[in-house]
């Protein structure tokens, strides 16, 4: 019992005043462990968090388990521990295993692997950490599945040591359990994220990840559905049979994500992002009735997007005016977008929400002039750029325009960074 009542300090959390976790909340643990060893208490805002050792989890990291209880009434409201990765079920190894996280250069990091359980939710999720080292430069990404091997998140170096505090369960309010379950009836909550900005539910429905976007009034807003390449039997053929006809579709081969929205504006359209002869990707959008669109649908005036406080203060001092229009999560990172001076841009940050690029397109005519001169001083005119391929990108360190031009035939794309031609890409 005084190894279960010590209360320790941690970056992360705040010693308890009194020096003690509450009785009740230390019973609740004793009940649901009652095997846990070197046990260790901190408190995170309204939980007490207790981590421990245990047996049958056969973790290789001493106290990396974690619990989390409700400070008000002990509650028990989620659980995180580690496991050997032979322990994962068979359906989540076959999953990771086909994926290209699991080939070189990407490594598991360590031989454990997370499981976490929450308070409200029926879905157990599975977490594998991967790293890689390319050209000096380390990347983490965090790779969450459910038990059945269907990858519901990923994150890009997210927190060292994470606690995944961001996935405590949330309240959704009654009006939106009312619309889930009206339209989505027996699907499996993955979570429920409120920000000021909106509400976000990810879940499980006909083997397929969804996220539902509602006003912070639990006003719906749009519902998108993740298809991938894999699950391109399941799209409308005259939508695939218009994807053919883009200019920017070269093959299947080449389709990076998929992705289907239906918004309260009335609207249904699909997503597809395609791999360019540059190395690039691009957007394509095509209406349920297969027609190539101009652009991405408005969701209408009811605005909102479910946005960490964080990158919302952010956007707000650097593209002053913005309206955050969207969040979507893209290989591991969270991409925002917002129309900005009239103009549609994409802010891209990492799981730690820190600002990696920002990244839109302009036309020719909105080339700043010192760009013209560059392009002409490298010998070509106006009239070869291609008015649909103009791409801004803005980092702390430099602003990139990647100009597409045609010579004698070829495609050329000009890389400028800071107002010089870094380098000369050729189709």
């Amino acid at each position: 019992m005084a190894v279960l009542m010590a209360a320790c300090s941690d970056d992360d959390g705040q010693k308890p005043s009194s020096g003690t976790i509450p009785d009740n909340v230390v019973a609740a643990f004793n009940s649901q462990y009652p095997d846990a060893s070197n046990v260790s208490w901190k408190i995170k805002g309204e939980y007490a968090v207790a981590s421990f050792t245990i047996d049958e989890t056969r973790s290789s990291e001493a106290g990396r388990n974690r619990a989390w209880y409700h400070l008000s009434d002990g509650r028990w409201a989620m659980s995180d521990f580690d496991i050997p990765y032979a322990m994962l079920p068979e359906a989540v190894k076959t999953a990771f295993e086909g994926s290209e996280y699991a080939q070189s250069p990407w490594r598991i990091d360590d031989d454990d692997v997370e499981v976490i359980t929450r308070h409200g939710y029926d879905e157990t999720l599975y977490v594998i950490d991967v790293e890689k080292n390319e050209n000096g430069t380390e990347t983490e990404v965090e790779l969450y599945y459910t038990a059945d091997g269907i990858l519901v998140n990923t994150i890009v170096d997210a927190e060292r040591d994470n606690d995944h505090s961001d996935m405590l369960p949330g309240n959704s309010p009654t009006t939106i359990t009312e619309w889930i379950n009206q339209h989505f009836p027996g699907a499996r909550i993955i979570d429920v994220d409120e920000e000021d900005g909106g509400i976000e539910v990810d879940l499980i429905y006909d083997g397929l990840k969804h996220e539902v976007v509602f006003t912070i009034a639990a006003q719906w807003i749009y519902t998108k559905v993740e298809y991938g390449r894999r699950n391109m039997g399941l799209i409308e053929q005259v939508v695939i049979d218009a994807l053919r006809t883009s200019e920017h579709y070269t093959s299947d081969a080449n389709i990076d994500d998929i992705d289907r929205y239906e918004t309260a504006a009335g609207d249904t359209f699909y997503c597809f992002e395609l791999e360019t002869r540059f190395d690039d990707d691009i957007e394509v959008y095509i209406s349920v009735s297969g027609e190539v669109l101009s652009g991405r649908p408005s969701f209408g005036n009811t605005g909102g997007a479910a946005v960490n406080s964080d990158i919302e203060a952010f956007i707000a001092d650097r593209y002053p005016g913005a309206i955050i229009v969207e969040k979507d999560n893209d290989d591991g990172y969270i991409e925002v977008e917002i129309r900005h001076d009239g103009i549609e841009k994409e802010v891209i940050f990492n799981g730690r929400h820190e600002w990696i690029c920002t990244k839109w397109e302009i036309s020719r005519g909105r080339l700043p002039e010192e760009i013209v001169n560059v392009i002409v001083n490298a010998g070509y005119s106006m009239h070869q750029i291609d008015d649909d391929d103009i791409d801004v990108i803005e980092t702390a360190n430099a602003l990139t325009y990647e100009v597409e031009v045609e010579d004698r035939g070829d495609d050329i794309k000009l890389i400028i960074v800071n107002g010089v031609i870094e380098r000369v890409v050729r189709d």
